[in-house]
């Protein structure tokens, strides 16, 4: 979205998830807004009660910890890789 800042962005169900993280959910007022933890290559779910009218909004970016140099696979604790 052209000027739009990433903060306020918000998704339609059925969009790819490019970054994991917190989003707050908008319900189409059968709900009061919630959070809700989405991961990445996901794609944004449709909700039971109000479809395609729910919208998410990225409250807070996490990286997966497989994801962290401090715990990927064959990297010691210096995050150098091991032989």
């Amino acid at each position: 979205m052209q000027g739009t800042s990433k903060a306020e962005q918000s998704f339609k169900p059925g969009e790819a998830v490019t970054e994991s993280g917190v989003y707050t959910v908008v319900h189409d007022r059968h709900r009061q807004k919630h959070s809700a933890t989405i991961f990445k290559g996901e794609k944004f779910p449709l909700c039971a009660r109000c479809g395609e009218k729910v919208r998410f909004i990225l409250l807070r970016p996490s990286a997966l910890i497989s994801e962290d140099v401090d715990f990927k696979q064959g990297s010691d604790a210096s995050g150098q890789e091991t032989i």
